[in-house]
């Protein structure tokens, strides 16, 4: 069963959480998806002591979860958006971006919460 969509954010981060065994200062997950469909889903951290990123396995889960908070955040927009980023601190802030690949110029939108 799904989770309610305003949830996902909090699963995906718990995800994280979970994942990353040694201090951190952040943590990315990245959803690419062409024609509506995924292209690939990865994950990364950042340690306190350097500015390595340290890839994190994702599940088919957190992907499918991820790609139900890209759908439903697109589904009235015009443009086509390819990326969402969905990026969280260790103390638990988090924000979402969409991106779109454009050789004229970058367009980015945004959707920030903080917990």
């Amino acid at each position: 069963m799904q989770p309610d969509i305003k949830n996902i954010p909090h699963h995906l981060g718990q995800y994280l959480y979970q994942k990353i065994k040694e201090p951190w200062l952040k943590a990315q997950l990245i959803l690419d998806c062409e024609n509506n469909a995924v292209v690939e889903c990865k994950a990364h951290f950042i340690k306190a002591d350097d500015d390595t990123q340290h890839a994190i396995a994702v599940s088919e889960n957190i992907t499918a979860l991820f790609k139900t908070l890209f759908d439903h955040a697109i589904k009235n927009e015009v443009e086509d958006w390819q990326r969402a980023i969905f990026t969280i601190t260790r103390q638990g802030q988090f924000n979402l971006n969409f991106e779109r690949d454009n050789n004229d110029e970058e367009e980015v939108i945004t959707a920030v919460q903080t917990h």
